[in-house]
């Protein structure tokens, strides 16, 4: 019998230790836990110093070149050249931040990479005169309405269109056409389109820049494209593109396949609906590796919307398109978009 007590004496100790023994283990993991979360904040905390510094030098660096460039006596194409690769840089450095920054600081440092690619055309504009050469004229190529090529020389275009080496390709006020430009017109080109009604574009290599607008029922398919693209003013598309920036404007209605570096920007938008970019054709790698596309980064489904300010709520106004709802298929869906709306004239 004193035995029996003795051993429930006994019990009864180990349960009293067993249960400070298991605070105390608890106690100490809460202290661990919130150190580490005082350090992860610590070390977010330096992370965004470490980027706002980082950041403010490249673009203080990237001002002092360009306001220098105008008394410079050096080569000032290699210049610009040179600025441009910076520029491209420290979007790319922004686009692997995103991770760690606010939204707000995104679009601020968004909009300060905007104001230097401006300020870098319009320099380009002022400084570089178009050259002039004996045997021929600079020209420019655009598609007639009848969908033959129309060669003439370059007015009024802008550096940010028509560079020295690149010309400017603009086809527009199409309807129930399929337009297919050949690489030559492509590669390292900027593209712009607008007015097109039930029309296919298909541009396969790398381009340097796009913009679409005023486009109705139409399907887009791009491969990579080294700068930005512009959407305006467009109703009812499928947009399926690559690229470092894209901005959407004052479109509904629209399914955007994408691949984007930066966080893609919508305003004045209703009803867009994003997809993972899926269009496959020959040579899309190495257009991809001659874009200069960071093939790992791609910020599909992250969109801002400039008109959407509450950062604990969705956005009305875009939304990720359902599995089911994915076109996968997109031989097949283009050949039934042909035989609807019965396209012509293809270009080629």
């Amino acid at each position: 019998m004193s035995e029996l007590a003795e051993n429930g004496v006994f019990s009864e100790k180990e349960k009293i230790a067993d249960i400070l023994n298991r605070r105390h283990k608890e106690r100490k993991n809460q202290i661990e836990t919130a150190k580490l979360e005082r350090q992860k904040d610590a070390d977010e905390s330096e992370a965004i110093e470490y980027f706002e510094a980082s950041f403010e030098q490249e673009v203080k660096k990237i001002n002092n070149s360009l306001d220098s460039v105008a008394a410079s006596d050096s080569n000032k194409a290699a210049i610009f050249e040179n600025v441009q690769k910076e520029i491209f840089n420290l979007q790319r450095y922004l686009s692997t931040s995103t991770f760690f920054l606010h939204e707000y600081k995104i679009k601020v440092c968004q909009n300060t990479i905007n104001e230097l690619c401006k300020r870098l055309d319009m320099l380009k504009n002022e400084l570089i005169p178009k050259k002039k050469f004996g045997f021929k004229s600079k020209k420019t190529v655009k598609i007639n309405q009848d969908g033959r090529y129309a060669i003439g020389k370059v007015a009024n275009a802008t550096c940010s269109e028509a560079s020295e080496d690149r010309m400017k390709w603009t086809f527009s006020e199409k309807r129930n056409e399929c337009i297919k430009l050949p690489r030559s017109a492509i590669n390292d080109q900027n593209i712009t389109a607008s007015d097109l009604c039930n029309c296919i574009v298909r541009l396969e290599g790398h381009s340097g820049s796009l913009q679409f607008s005023k486009l109705k029922n139409c399907l887009v398919f791009c491969g990579p494209t080294s700068r930005s693209i512009f959407l305006d003013d467009c109703v009812n598309c499928k947009f399926v593109v690559a690229c470092q920036q894209l901005r959407c404007h004052r479109s509904r209605d629209c399914d955007l396949y994408l691949k984007v570096t930066s966080r893609a920007i919508i305003e004045d938008c209703s009803q867009i609906q994003v997809a993972e970019y899926n269009l496959s054709y020959d040579g899309l790698g190495d257009d991809l590796v001659k874009s200069g596309l960071d093939e790992s980064a791609n910020n599909w489904n992250e969109l801002d919307d400039f008109d959407w300010l509450a950062t604990d709520k969705q956005s009305p106004n875009w939304s990720i398109l359902s599995a089911d709802q994915v076109i996968s298929d997109w031989d097949l869906y283009q050949s039934q978009f042909q035989a609807t709306y019965k396209l012509c004239n293809t270009v080629e």
